[in-house]
């Protein structure tokens, strides 16, 4: 008797571990404070644009009505720095992929970008700056040549510069060529490029 009282208080235990506690209590909406539309957000300087731009609002409840308005304006920027850099260099790896790039960008503005890839058993590409027009500053800087549609892209990140190539392949000594191009990242601290 006491063992089938002990089994039954034992699945009463069990079965109540498993039920499902109440739901809690809807929370409270916290209201959300922006800055006047003539202030300015902390760290946004005074002539920017990104305090104009409105978050769209959100529904009680939603994420987007717990969003730190303020701060998150603070962490907009409307353009990234302008990339500066002036560099010449020679890359080659295990394989026997080389070449060499000088370049030269002030104020995100292209004055000089010259780049020579030697593809073992492929032939070679030739990337001179006579004749692209560039056609972007920001956030990337892009350059189109009108002849032919190469398109060269350049970015910073970090500390690394990237170059890069796309609809270039009249530029190589084959169309086939083309197809084992990668970019050219320079590393702006130490100056290697690859």
């Amino acid at each position: 008797m006491q063992i089938r009282a002990w089994h039954l208080s034992m699945g009463l235990i069990l079965l109540g571990s498993c039920a499902t506690p109440p739901a809690p209590p809807p929370a409270e909406p916290v209201p959300q404070t922006l800055p006047p539309p003539s202030q300015s957000a902390p760290g946004m300087n005074a002539g920017s644009t990104a305090t104009n731009k409105q978050l769209p609002p959100g529904k009680p409840g939603s994420l987007l009505s717990r969003v730190d308005r303020t701060r998150l304006t603070a962490q907009i920027r409307e353009t990234p720095r302008p990339i500066n850099i002036r560099h010449r260099c020679a890359f080659r790896d295990e394989t026997g992929y080389n070449g060499s790039t000088q370049v030269e960008i002030a104020n995100s503005e292209v004055r000089v970008l010259n780049t020579q890839i030697n593809i073992p058993d492929h032939g070679s590409c030739n990337f001179d700056w006579n004749g692209f027009q560039q056609t972007k500053r920001s956030p990337s800087i892009e350059l189109r040549h009108p002849a032919d549609g190469c398109t060269v892209r350049i970015w910073e990140q970090g500390r690394q510069l990237t170059i890069s190539y796309s609809q270039c392949a009249r530029r190589c000594a084959s169309a086939e060529t083309f197809k084992y191009v990668w970019p050219v990242l320079i590393d702006s601290v130490n100056g290697a490029c690859d």
